[in-house]
């Protein structure tokens, strides 16, 4: 766990499995704060392009995001859902779909002081509700990823996507589109140098 920390706190990506019972997949996490449009674009290239930003329901209710009510229905019934609100963009974006666009988007997430009248709907950017209970309720990336930033003491607003065997990262063309399993996750960590943690141990070890 301290090395996973560290890595964060260096503005590192790291891989969280989940258990492969529930939807047997591994995301990349950072911490919001050090997000660059850098990151962005290894993101875009590795993973599904579905780019979440987990945070607190509270943090989103103070912001002022609306969030699918029927969603969060689901996701206390133990659902694999995930807890969306509606995508937004921060309001000095483009059009919203670039890596420096989804860049401002995410950093203005990360600014205190951030109102709904900074960012336009429908946007890019998907902010998550995580369960208040955290992990203890809901054993999802979208936990994980503010708990993470929880333990390492940092923001806790996260950025999150599911690795996807792309054509940047594998030549076989059975798999392309496909989630990242098992083989495919050693491989592209031992690759890229990434640490990896499970949902698990992030609760054991909390």
């Amino acid at each position: 766990m301290q090395q996973i920390i560290s890595e964060l706190k260096s503005g590192n990506f790291v891989i969280v499995t989940d258990h492969k019972n529930r939807e047997d997949e591994a995301d990349l996490i950072m911490a919001a704060e050090f997000i660059t449009p850098d990151k962005i674009a290894f993101l875009l290239d590795h993973c599904s392009g579905i780019i979440c930003v987990p945070m607190s329901k509270k943090r989103i209710q103070k912001i002022g995001i609306p969030i699918i009510e029927n969603i969060t229905e689901i996701i206390n019934k133990g659902e694999k859902t995930c807890p969306f609100t509606v995508a937004v963009d921060a309001k000095e974006c483009h059009t919203g779909i670039s890596a420096y666009d989804r860049f401002l988007t995410i950093k203005k997430l990360c600014d205190d002081n951030a109102t709904i009248s900074d960012f336009s709907l429908p946007g890019h950017m998907f902010p998550l509700s995580a369960h208040p209970n955290g992990l203890a309720e809901r054993k999802g990336h979208t936990e994980a990823g503010v708990e993470l930033m929880k333990i390492a003491g940092l923001k806790e607003v996260s950025v999150i996507c599911e690795l996807m065997n792309s054509s940047a990262n594998t030549n076989d063309k059975e798999k392309l589109g496909t989630v990242m399993k098992a083989q495919d996750i050693k491989e592209f960590s031992e690759k890229h140098n990434l640490k990896v943690i499970s949902i698990e141990d992030i609760t054991q070890k909390n």
